[in-house]
């Protein structure tokens, strides 16, 4: 394994490079329990977002919805989400037996596209019932931020976990100046990044 045979299929450059797609064999770490260079590099990302704990994930950002939402929700739960959520999201409800109150979003004003929870509307729907969790998408699929901080304060005054949807967002952290701040740094319990959206860029 892989197929490739170390690249013997394969003419030219593609050889070399191929000799190096290993798997599954001693030295290479495993990702369900890491213990060397992968375990290493999920300690060098927790460091450089100033987290707890930081996991690298396959499959996009979508396990990492559903990690999220299964890993700190149970049957039964009530939760709030935002209504431009990915649909990786409500797959994860639904594999959760979670119910949902789903919130519509502000609009951006230039655009006229979907932006994120105004903290009054959440406070409405944060006193109906116990919540277990708000779940946040930020920034929009269109890369625009709301309050989020905000929200989040909201969110802390009736006990509620804050999960980020932040897949668009992994370059935040890499200059407040310029970008919005993470909401890493604006204290939310669970953050999904996905890193090959924006980072190669």
């Amino acid at each position: 394994m892989p197929g490739h045979k170390n690249g013997l299929l394969f003419p030219g450059k593609y050889r070399e490079v191929l000799r190096h797609d290993l798997t599954e064999i001693s030295g290479l770490d495993d990702l369900h329990h890491p213990e060397g260079a992968i375990r290493e590099a999920q300690q060098l990302i927790a460091a450089c977002y100033n987290t707890d704990r930081s996991y690298m994930l396959v499959n996009g950002s979508t396990v990492g919805n559903l990690a999220m939402i299964l890993g700190t929700c149970k049957r039964g739960d009530t939760v709030i989400v935002s209504r431009d959520c990915h649909k990786s999201v409500m797959h994860a409800l639904d594999l959760a037996g979670v119910h949902a109150i789903y919130l519509a979003t502000q609009k951006e004003p230039q655009t006229g596209t979907a932006n994120g929870i105004e903290a009054s509307l959440l406070r409405e729907a944060l006193q109906m019932e116990t919540i277990r969790a708000v779940i946040f998408t930020y920034p929009s699929y269109y890369g625009f931020s709301f309050d989020l901080a905000a929200c989040i304060t909201t969110c802390r005054e009736f006990g509620a976990l804050v999960l980020v949807d932040e897949a668009h967002g992994a370059h935040f952290q890499a200059d407040a100046s310029i970008f919005p701040v993470s909401a890493i740094q604006l204290g939310a319990d669970v953050v999904v990044h996905s890193a090959h959206k924006t980072l190669p860029a």
